[in-house]
């Protein structure tokens, strides 16, 4: 067997506001049969208030000293040693759209993906990093071209850059955590035809959604809605410390408290508006993009996802079926138990940039 990753042991690294998760996957290629990946890691180790802010890192040596720890350079936990990451950049520091360039994919060079970046990016392109993706590049005949664009500031991406090599760590890739979501979350080799799908992370301090159709994302989008905006709700409306506030949501969810009775009605406006800016979110891909196929289905991950009922609340009020994902379900095709589906939704991001960094990184 010849070795068709040139970076051996590499994983994927989600850097977030609260934690810090590493996968490892390994991908296996027998000369008889399918190819398939094991699970080598799954570590995470949380972070203090302060240390990274809305995708921000504040105290770079702190984050530097806590993957330190993850990788098992410092503390008990078994040492990593491959210096090869594939980590990500956060959601609501970057941008994501599929566009249509009036120029055959054959003739595209950078400087049309930098002018009509202009026209969508929410940054300064010179002062952005760009990639980008031909979505369909064999199709005969097209004068247009589909491409999926990319940005982030350089600012940004240079300082997860900085943190990274700081630890001893070599990135092979920066990926906007939208595209390491879809690739945990949609199904691998699925046929789609005709149906659209909406995923819907809920993190701790920060939620997205991403839209998929027609074999490729279409556009994300930032949510203002996640564990710690709830939890902070409770705080102040019932009059209770965070420790309380934070069991009583893990404990009820969405579910009435006969000891709080304000505590459904304040959970329960927070969801309002996450439902109303999913609404919109989905009227705005109707309206302003092409060709579009109906979302027939929403699929949730992240850790606030484990939320309980917020799958049946959204369902009933979108008129479109919305469950907690199967995280695992591009790893392995066998049954995964109920309680390590709940438990992975928090790693999507990781494992979809694991999935990456387990084959050939520069595939992609």
């Amino acid at each position: 067997m010849f070795l068709s990753n040139p970076f051996p042991g590499a994983f994927g690294l989600d850097i977030g506001d609260m934690s810090i998760k590493l996968v490892r996957l390994s991908y296996h290629t027998p000369f008889f049969g399918e190819s398939y990946f094991k699970l080598r890691e799954v570590r995470t180790i949380g972070l203090q208030p302060g240390i990274i802010v809305d995708g921000e890192i504040q105290q770079p040596e702190v984050a530097r000293r806590k993957i330190l720890h993850l990788l098992g350079k410092e503390g008990p936990e078994k040492p990593i040693n491959s210096p090869w990451v594939i980590a990500d950049l956060p959601e609501p520091k970057t941008f994501l759209k599929l566009i249509e360039i009036d120029t055959p994919a054959r003739e595209l060079i950078y400087d049309d993906i930098a002018y009509h970046a202009k026209r969508h990016v929410p940054f300064e392109v010179e002062d952005t990093y760009l990639d980008w993706q031909i979505i369909n590049p064999d199709e005969v005949g097209n004068t247009k071209t589909q491409v999926l664009l990319a940005a982030v500031p350089k600012v940004v991406a240079d300082s997860y850059t900085y943190l990274l090599e700081a630890a001893g760590l070599n990135p092979i890739a920066l990926e906007v955590e939208a595209i390491s979501i879809a690739r945990a979350m949609i199904t691998h080799q699925k046929d789609y035809t005709g149906e659209g799908r909406a995923l819907l992370d809920i993190g701790a301090t920060r939620s997205s959604l991403v839209v998929y159709d027609r074999d490729s994302i279409q556009f994300s989008t930032n949510i203002n809605f996640s564990g710690e905006l709830i939890t902070m709700a409770l705080v102040q409306g019932l009059k209770i410390d965070y420790a309380t506030a934070e069991k009583m949501k893990i404990d009820n969810g969405l579910r009435y408290d006969k000891n709080h009775p304000k505590y459904l009605k304040i959970i329960a406006s927070l969801v309002e508006k996450l439902t109303g800016e999913i609404r919109k979110a989905l009227d705005f891909y109707k309206e302003h993009f092409a060709n579009t196929n109906p979302i027939t289905h929403i699929t949730l991950s992240g850790g606030t996802s484990n939320l309980l009922n917020i799958d049946d609340i959204l369902s009933h009020n979108l008129k479109i079926s919305a469950n907690p994902g199967n995280v695992w379900k591009n790893i392995s095709s066998l049954p995964v138990l109920a309680a390590e589906k709940t438990k992975g939704l928090a790693l999507a991001s990781a494992i979809g940039l694991a999935l990456r960094a387990a084959q050939n990184p520069l595939k992609e």
